[in-house]
């Protein structure tokens, strides 16, 4: 039986809930940049509360379209 985390309702895989491939996760090495180890980065994803991901997701792509649309840098 499998037990969902907290914040992580459906026990997805961290890269799941980074919405990238596994083989992307494991090269980027996230919890590297984080300068954190592995398993406190993964943990770290398990406590952000369900639709935090994707609503960070839903920023950057805003942020894109409006660098697209006006020419502005999005940094």
């Amino acid at each position: 039986m499998h037990v969902a985390k907290a914040g992580n309702p459906a026990g997805n895989k961290p890269w799941a809930v980074l919405k990238v491939s596994r083989r992307a996760y494991e090269t980027a090495r996230p919890w590297k940049k984080a300068g954190l180890s592995r398993k406190q980065f993964e943990e770290l994803l398990a406590m952000l509360p369900e639709g935090f991901a994707e609503q960070i997701h839903l920023e950057a792509d805003a942020e894109r379209l409006i660098a697209a649309a006006f020419g502005a840098d999005p940094d």
